[in-house]
């Protein structure tokens, strides 16, 4: 564990878990093709929700627990500096994916643990890298993004056309496995996680990349150390991100929920793909401002604690609104799949997260480590050999 930890960094990760996991509950609760698709919602509640959802949570927090994962990095090699760091990593990533490849078969099919993992060491060979350089990365991947959002979203009417004909199909095989016994849910799950994931290299990889790289840079440059002296710098362009995150994010909310008409031009198409790209990014940086005034003034202390709490155990607490989730909607738990509407989801983020948040104030009073942190940490610090893959 970091020997001088920082609440603030805590604090996000504990914003950013409930994030995810509102952007995560309709992907536990239903079918993953009926997300976010025409007609999924019913009345004017659901599709209030959605379109929240997507307007203020889509593509924003998965990019701030990747920016965090960076800067992260730059804080493990200077705890490791003059040990051999780089085999601790590796094994590090290692666990990591295996976590992750779990996760991703018994628990949650858009586990995002697998992509750390694979993503993770790749961010190991630039993490020497200077400021600069590392700036032209991040650019480099954000322009790698919007050649993928364009990819897909000239596939997305093919790839449409061939669902529409076995859709039924699909959906019936897939509420009968979810809510049939542990191991049924286990094999459907698996086959959803193998099935997404080029869409998941696609969509999210050269983001997360991205926001790797700028984490890495607020490491180098002591960024949340020095919080008081950089928010100036950071306030004069709030204007700027704010008017491109809610101009961008207001069109991709309603392009993605489907209040414009589908049969979209490709320069339409082109103007959708870089907007969803750079919007989400710009949104997030204004989160980050606007919760650092906030923890940094008197405002936060009485409900800081609980968000610091769920970012000092992140994997813990990820995996714990897993299984939590699981439990709800799968046929071994309460077996609500497909039963609850998106606004119904949207409620029951937050009491589920707060369970999660109370399980680690109580864990945090007997161990200084998460339980998921613990079995990282043996698998990082075991010795296998000497690993040579860098």
């Amino acid at each position: 564990m970091p020997k001088n930890r920082i609440g603030f960094l805590d604090f996000l990760r504990g914003c950013a878990l409930y994030g995810i996991l509102i952007v995560n509950l309709p992907y536990f609760a239903k079918p993953m093709y009926l997300v976010g698709s025409v007609g999924e919602n019913t009345n004017l509640f659901d599709s209030a929700a959605s379109w929240i959802v997507a307007f203020f949570f889509e593509s924003k927090f998965y990019i701030l627990f990747s920016f965090l994962f960076g800067y992260g990095i730059t804080v493990q090699i200077k705890d490791w500096e003059g040990v051999e760091s780089r085999n601790r990593y590796l094994r590090r990533m290692i666990g990591l994916f295996l976590i992750g490849l779990l996760h991703g078969i018994f628990l949650f099919l858009g586990d995002i643990l697998l992509s750390y993992a694979i993503l993770g060491c790749a961010a190991w060979l630039i993490r020497e890298k200077k400021t600069v350089w590392l700036l032209r990365f991040s650019l480099g991947f954000l322009l790698v993004a919007i050649l993928c959002r364009m990819i897909l979203a000239f596939g997305q009417d093919e790839y449409r056309s061939r669902l529409a004909s076995s859709l039924s199909g699909i959906l019936f095989e897939t509420r009968s496995a979810y809510l049939g016994s542990f191991w049924e849910g286990a094999k459907q799950r698996a086959k959803d996680t193998f099935i997404s994931y080029p869409f998941t290299i696609l969509f999210q990889w050269p983001s997360i990349l991205s926001m790797f790289a700028l984490g890495i840079i607020a490491g180098k440059t002591s960024f949340f150390e020095r919080w008081e002296q950089n928010k100036n710098g950071l306030k004069k362009s709030i204007p700027w991100l704010l008017t491109l995150g809610l101009s961008g994010n207001l069109i991709y909310s309603i392009h993605s929920r489907h209040l414009f008409f589908e049969d979209l031009s490709l320069s339409w198409l082109l103007g959708f793909s870089i907007l969803d790209t750079l919007s989400a990014p710009a949104l997030t940086i204004c989160y980050v401002y606007w919760l650092g005034i906030y923890y940094h003034s008197g405002a936060s202390l009485p409900d800081r604690s609980w968000f610091e709490s769920a970012g000092k155990f992140s994997l813990s607490n990820y995996l714990g609104q897993s299984v939590i989730c699981s439990w709800i909607f799968c046929g071994w738990g309460l077996g609500f799949y497909d039963k609850l509407g998106n606004f119904q989801l949207l409620l029951l983020a937050f009491p589920i997260w707060l369970v999660c948040v109370f399980v680690s104030k109580i864990w945090s009073r007997f161990f200084s480590v998460g339980p998921m942190e613990t079995i990282l940490r043996t698998v990082t610090y075991v010795k296998f050999g000497n690993i040579r893959l860098f």
